[in-house]
C-alpha cells in the first residue's frame, strides 16, 4: 500500500467503539422504558380505581403491574449485559496496551539507536521508531526513581503518594507524579525548569486583525482554493500554512444555506539568522520554540483564550461549526481546541483536519468529532511525544509513504516535514483502492464542508511580554493595594490536566 491507514470505520478498534456505542444507547434505552414503566404503573393504578367496581379492574391492575415487572427485569439484563460488554473490552485493550509495552521496552535500545543514526545521517528511520525510543527513555530512566519511592512505599505506607504530589507541586504539575506517563513527567518539569529560569516564558497573546482586501461585511471573499492535490480541505490549508504566527478563519458557505468556519493554524515560525545560541529557547515569535512547549505541555492555554478572542472579532455566532485545521504545531493547537471543554461548550467541532503534527499524546472518548491526522512514514516531528495517534471509530490517520521523483525543498526537518510532498503522496496513495476505501467515510465528512463560497479574516499572534519568575525563596515584594506599577510576577504555567496521556499503541 501506498499508506497506512489507522483508525477509521474500516479498523478492527472501530468495532470495540462501536460495541461501546451499542451499550451506552441500550442504557439510553433502557432508561427511556423505565419512566414508562413508571408512567404505565400509575396510569394503570388510575384505571383500575376508576374502574374497580367493574370486571376491567382487576384485569387493569394484572396487567399493569405485569409490563412495570417485565421492564424492571429487562433494565437488570441490560446491565448484566452492558457490564459483560465493558469488561470484555476493557481486559482486551489492557491485554494489547501490556503486550505492547513489553515490545516497547525490548525495541527501545534498537530503536535508540536507530533515531541517532537516522538524525546525524540521511537514512530514513519510521517515525515508529523515534517514537519507541523517546517513550522508552523516558521510561527506563524513570523506573529507577520509582522503583525507590515503591520500595519506601512499602515501610512507610503512603509515602509514595504523598512523595508523589509533593514534587508535582513543586513543579507546577496538576497530577500525582505516578499518574503521569513517564514522557509527560519529564516535559513538564523541563518545560517548569526552563519557565524559573527565564529561558521560556508562556504568556498571553496580542492579536490583530490583519485582513486586506475586505468587503463591507469584514470579509475577504477569495477564489475557492486550486484545483489539483489530494483534498480541498488541503489545498485551502496549504495557501494558509507558512504565514508566520498567523490564524486564519474561512467561512465557507453549505448547501442548506448555513456557514461553517475552518480555523486554520499556521506551523512553527522559523528562527532568524542572528538568533544566537539559545534563539531557539528566547525566540518570542507566538508559534516558535516556545508554541511548541504551550502546544505539547499546556494543551494552547493562551492559544485557545485567543482564539475565542478572534472568533468574537470575527462575528462568528455561538454554536457555529468549527473546523480547527493545523500544519505541524498549528496541527496539535487544533487538536488541543477541539478538546478544550470550554471552546465545545461554546461552538461545534464537527471535524479536526492535522498535517505533519505531534498529535499522539491526546486521546478524548468523544464520538461526534471526525479527527483525521496526516502524516509522513519518516517525519520526526510527529514522533515529539513518543505516542502514536489513538485508533479509533472517529479518528483516523494516514502515513502516506514514499517521495516523488523531483526535488523537494528540505527544510530543518527534511522533505517528509513538506506539506507539498505530504500532499502530493497524499494524492497517489489515494489512487490506492484499500487507502481510499479506508479513508473515505472519514474524508467525505471534511471534504462536504469544502465546496461553498470562501471568506477568510487572518490574524496575527504577538505573545505578551511575561514578568520575569520570582526565585521561590527571596523575600516577596513590598506592594501597597493602590500600586499599580509594579509588574504583576507571572505565573509558572503549569501541566494541565490531560484525560490521558498515551504511552502509544502498537498500530495495525
Amino acid at each position: 500500500m501506498s499508506a497506512r491507514v489507522t483508525g477509521g470505520p474500516t479498523h478492527w478498534r472501530a468495532n470495540l467503539d462501536e460495541l461501546a456505542l451499542g451499550v451506552a444507547q441500550l442504557r439510553e434505552a433502557t432508561d427511556q422504558t423505565m419512566r414508562l414503566a413508571g408512567d404505565a404503573a400509575v396510569a394503570g393504578g388510575l384505571l383500575a380505581g376508576v374502574t374497580l367496581m367493574t370486571p376491567q379492574g382487576p384485569i387493569i391492575g394484572s396487567n399493569t403491574v405485569g409490563i412495570s415487572t417485565g421492564l424492571i427485569s429487562m433494565r437488570t439484563e441490560v446491565e448484566a449485559l452492558s457490564a459483560g460488554v465493558e469488561f470484555a473490552v476493557a481486559g482486551y485493550l489492557e491485554a494489547e496496551a501490556q503486550i505492547t509495552n513489553l515490545v516497547n521496552l525490548a525495541m527501545t535500545p534498537s530503536a535508540l539507536v536507530l533515531s541517532v543514526v537516522g538524525l546525524t545521517t540521511d537514512l530514513n528511520v519510521p517515525n515508529d521508531m523515534y517514537e519507541i525510543a523517546i517513550r522508552g527513555t523516558n521510561t527506563y530512566v524513570w523506573a529507577p526513581v520509582e522503583a525507590v519511592f515503591t520500595a519506601l512505599d512499602r515501610k512507610v505506607p503512603g509515602s509514595k503518594f504523598v512523595m508523589g504530589n509533593t514534587i508535582s507541586w513543586m513543579y507546577g504539575l496538576d497530577e500525582n507524579l505516578w499518574e503521569m506517563a513517564p514522557t509527560q513527567r519529564t516535559y513538564g518539569m523541563l518545560a517548569h525548569a526552563l519557565q524559573q529560569v527565564g529561558l521560556m516564558q508562556l504568556a498571553p497573546y496580542d492579536i490583530d486583525n490583519v485582513t486586506t482586501n475586505r468587503s463591507a461585511d469584514g470579509w475577504q471573499h477569495r477564489e475557492m482554493p486550486a484545483t489539483g492535490g489530494s483534498l480541498q480541505a488541503m489545498q485551502l490549508l496549504k495557501d494558509y500554512a507558512y504565514a508566520p504566527d498567523t490564524v486564519t478563519i474561512a467561512k465557507i458557505a453549505q448547501a442548506d444555506g448555513t456557514d461553517a468556519y475552518a480555523v486554520m493554524y499556521s506551523g512553527t515560525t522559523p528562527l532568524e539568522d542572528d538568533s544566537g545560541p539559545f534563539g531557539v529557547l528566547t525566540a518570542n515569535a507566538a508559534f516558535g520554540a516556545t508554541g511548541v512547549v504551550e502546544a505539547v505541555v499546556a494543551d494552547s492555554v493562551y492559544v485557545e483564550a485567543a482564539t475565542l478572542e478572534m472568533l468574537q472579532q470575527a462575528g462568528v455566532p455561538d454554536g457555529s461549526t468549527i473546523i480547527p485545521m493545523g500544519y505541524s504545531q498549528g496541527g496539535t493547537h487544533a487538536m488541543n481546541m477541539a478538546l478544550s471543554k470550554t471552546f465545545k461548550s461554546k461552538y461545534d467541532v464537527s471535524d479536526v483536519l492535522t498535517v505533519a503534527a505531534p498529535t499522539g499524546h491526546r486521546s478524548t472518548d468523544d464520538m461526534s468529532t471526525n479527527f483525521v491526522h496526516i502524516e509522513h512514514e519518516h517525519d520526526k516531528v510527529t514522533a515529539l511525544t513518543g505516542a502514536s495517534n489513538e485508533a479509533r471509530l472517529n479518528r483516523t490517520t494516514i502515513e502516506v509513504h514514499g517521495y516523488p521523483e523531483e526535488e523537494v525543498e528540505a527544510g530543518v526537518f527534511g522533505p517528509e516535514h513538506n506539506l507539498e510532498l505530504i500532499d502530493g503522496q497524499l494524492t497517489e496513495a489515494l489512487q490506492d483502492p484499500e487507502v481510499a476505501h479506508a479513508t473515505e467515510v472519514p474524508l467525505e465528512k471534511v471534504e462536504q464542508k469544502m465546496g461553498g463560497p470562501i471568506a477568510i479574516q487572518q490574524f496575527t499572534l504577538t505573545r505578551q511580554e511575561a514578568a520575569p519568575p520570582r526565585h521561590p525563596f527571596s523575600d516577596p515584594p513590598a506592594m501597597r493595594w493602590d500600586d499599580t506599577s509594579s509588574p504583576t510576577p507571572s505565573k509558572i504555567v503549569s501541566v494541565r490536566p490531560l484525560d490521558q496521556w498515551l504511552p502509544g499503541m502498537a498500530r495495525r
